[in-house]
């Protein structure tokens, strides 16, 4: 598989959480033929991201420059192989207007911890024939949401904190709840 992959991030906004999950998904993940993009479900449009966001994201050896936030279209997620968003509330905001879209749109923290669901060896047998970051993501995907049928524990720690004019350990909170599955998708991507 040569094609790329593409990562839809979404929040509201699109100056705080998804443009986090933007820059760290491309940082992970850029060099593998993954596309990455980010909007809002009532972005800023036009707006840089927050420059407390864009000093942790550059701490972290992130690209920050040239970013503008951008309104979700319904063709976004179309055209988006997967879609993780900062809380379910955005989930279900696309799943009202894209309902078929369910099997590919997560929470980004609900993502990460269906992860660790997936059986080991489930999840070796689909990473033994992809031999790209495209094709082992293609693999992953549908296991992941498997797993949301048989998951009791869904609930407000999947969604990440709104940082938006709080105060800045409210923006390292919600850093961390970003870049903690971003890493750990990257862990199981590799494994």
């Amino acid at each position: 598989m040569t094609e790329t992959y593409t990562l839809l991030a979404v929040c509201t906004g699109n100056i705080c959480r998804s443009p986090a999950m933007d820059r760290l998904l491309a940082h992970t993940f850029g060099e593998d033929e993954i596309i990455v993009r980010s909007a809002g479900t009532h972005a800023h449009v036009g707006d840089d991201m927050e420059p407390q966001m864009k000093t942790r994201l550059a701490d972290y050896g992130a690209e920050t420059s040239d970013f503008q936030a951008e309104q979700l279209r319904s063709e976004m997620v179309r055209d988006s192989d997967l879609v993780l968003t900062a809380t379910r509330g955005h989930v279900a905001d696309i799943l009202t207007d894209i309902p078929e879209s369910a099997q590919k749109v997560f929470t980004i923290r609900e993502f990460a911890r269906l992860i660790d669901a997936v059986d080991e060896a489930e999840l070796r047998a689909a990473f033994a024939g992809a031999d790209s970051t495209p094709a082992k993501f293609a693999a992953l995907v549908p296991l992941v949401a498997a797993q949301r049928d048989h998951d009791p524990s869904a609930g407000s720690e999947d969604d990440v904190v709104d940082p938006y004019m709080m105060p800045e350990e409210v923006f390292d909170t919600s850093f961390l709840q970003v870049r903690e599955p971003v890493e750990r998708l990257r862990d199981a991507l590799q494994g």
